[in-house]
């Protein structure tokens, strides 16, 4: 079961609130590899703070289902839409 993303593109134009994806913001906070359509130009080898499945696996696995993890993210997913 994959993460649903709707590829709305906001969690690649607030780079400024994750210091650890600095090295990819443009200067405004947009994230440098975030085409015109909202999808991600290195989506095969994107950073794996931007991987949702690669973080469950490596990091969260052991403390959350998967299902759990998934719904933390989609939450932030809406809260992170709401600031646009």
């Amino acid at each position: 079961m994959p993460f649903k993303c709707d590829c709305c593109g906001c969690c690649c134009r607030s780079l400024k609130k994750v210091p650890a994806l600095a090295d990819f913001d443009r200067g405004d906070g947009v994230c440098v590899h975030l085409q015109a359509d909202n999808l991600c130009a290195i989506y095969d080898h994107r950073p794996e703070i931007c991987n949702v499945e690669l973080m469950y696996e490596k990091f969260f696995s052991s403390v959350y289902t998967k299902e759990e993890f998934f719904c933390l993210n989609e939450k932030l997913c809406e809260t992170i839409k709401s600031w646009f």
